[in-house]
């Protein structure tokens, strides 16, 4: 080891980092990091993961929120003031062993005893892939994007191997992060950092008040104050910027909406489903009551399970179904058979319908309009509507801008899944005893009143 220099390349960390750098040295096993943009979160984790993995012998997860996340943030990602790459700033030749696996994103290092450490950059997405593995150090890189499901996964992996996990974020509103700031705080074998951009010197007043005022600009008074507050002053806000639907959640929250609901035995279960087999298949559980509004009784996930695995767990319910409401592709071959989803459920007694392909701005409008006349059942509703907060739209940070099109990650199934049931809410019908059929949808006229309406779908 006496060739080895750690960290790599003479890096220290700077002045804002020391107490963070402090922490990881004295091996506290769980730091959460919330700080400020470009405060350089990844850049001292990198140098975190590279001297663990050259004093400990062992298998170590840098994790993204997305596979290619990893890949552009690592592999593709090249430092302008030194013209390399960061994977290689990180683990440069000789601290590490051979090239980097770039297919498997993957590196191996020198570690004590003659030993070598190997770091696997991943997507915290695919978390069922690691099921299995054992890695001894784990570092989630943009923790508030990352699905908070992942944790249940690897939480027991580290700790059977005695091992660690560090945190890292900016704020994205008062989701799973908020609640681990508030709950970990002075709690044993954790260290909570919390860095503004107006504490750590890395920005100039001037800098901070150009950056300001570019957002308002940019994006109105309120978004784009909001804006600066979430990614420099690392604000919890309530209303996070780019998010489709946590406006109208909120007022939900607050008018009691939230409570209470639960499933009427003699009336039907409509299940409004998002379709994946990779991805996750979602199900939203709804009934509609006398007055219109639509009750959520119940939501669940699953992954890699074939549509008659799907209808055993649907059997399983304790209520009767109006129909299954599925998504366009319900009418698309099923991975495991060559049947369509549609026909698989029908010949197994389900009523069933299809929706057509929509529009994405279509979809969100009919989300929207369909919230206020909902309630749910916050309990077993809980990962479903933590989807609906989280579902937003794609901010580009290479070019500071929006996009208009939402961003695909472990939230959208949940919002796509609610997104059908939208679509089918207004034909849906209320008070179908037990065991009678209920009524068929009037979906070819609903087909062509979406023809007619423009980008709003159904709306009018």
């Amino acid at each position: 080891m006496a060739d080895i220099h750690i960290p790599p390349l003479g890096w220290k960390p700077r002045p804002h980092q020391e107490a963070i750098w402090r922490d990881m040295e004295h091996e506290v096993r769980n730091i959460l990091v919330v700080g400020h943009r470009r405060m350089g979160k990844s850049e001292l984790m990198l140098n975190d993961v590279g001297v663990r993995a050259a004093m400990t012998p062992a298998n170590y997860f840098y994790m993204f929120p997305e596979q290619e996340h990893a890949r552009r943030a690592m592999m593709k990602s090249i430092n302008k003031e030194t013209g390399l790459r960061r994977i290689d700033e990180a683990f440069p030749p000789g601290f590490r062993i051979g090239d980097v696996k770039e297919q498997e994103m993957v590196v191996e290092v020198r570690s004590a005893g003659g030993k070598k450490s190997v770091i696997q950059f991943l997507g915290s997405d695919n978390y069922d892939a690691v099921r299995g593995a054992s890695p001894y150090g784990i570092y989630l890189d943009e923790w508030a994007d990352c699905d908070p499901q992942a944790l249940a996964v690897l939480r027991p992996i580290v700790e059977q191997n005695g091992g660690y996990f560090r945190f890292l974020t900016t704020p994205k509103g008062q989701n799973h992060v908020w609640k681990q700031f508030c709950s970990q705080q002075g709690k044993p074998d954790w260290a909570v950092h919390y860095l503004q951009a107006t504490e750590t010197g890395v920005f100039t007043d001037a800098q901070l008040q150009t950056i300001l005022d570019e957002y308002v600009s940019l994006y109105g008074p309120e978004l784009g104050q909001g804006l600066y507050e979430q990614e420099y002053l690392c604000a919890f806000s309530t209303v996070t910027p780019g998010s489709y639907y946590i406006d109208l959640l909120l007022k939900l929250e607050k008018a009691g909406r939230m409570a209470g609901v639960l499933p009427r035995e003699t009336e039907p279960v409509y299940a409004a489903m998002d379709l994946g087999w990779d991805d996750a298949l979602a199900i939203w559980y709804t009934q509609v009551q006398a007055d219109g509004e639509v009750a959520l009784v119940g939501y669940e996930e699953m992954r890699k399970k074939s549509i008659p695995d799907v209808i055993k767990v649907l059997k399983e319910k304790p209520w009767h179904y109006g129909a299954l409401l599925l998504p366009h592709d319900g009418a698309h071959h099923e991975v495991t058979s060559g049947e369509t989803c549609e026909t698989i459920f029908t010949r197994n007694g389900f009523l069933v319908y299809v929706m057509p392909r929509t529009d994405e701005i279509s979809q969100i409008a009919s989300v929207r309009l369909l919230l206020p006349r909902c309630r749910f059942n916050a309990t077993s509703c809980e990962r479903g509507l933590t989807c609906l907060k989280a579902y937003h739209n794609k901010y580009r940070q290479d070019t500071d801008s929006w996009s208009p099109k939402a961003q695909h990650d472990w939230s959208s199934h949940g919002a796509k899944a609610f997104a059908t049931l939208a679509y089918f809410a207004p034909s849906l019908e209320h008070g179908v005893s037990n065991g009678a059929q209920a009524k068929p949808l009037e979906t070819a006229g609903r087909q062509r009143e979406m023809q007619g309406a423009g980008n709003y779908g159904w709306m009018r």
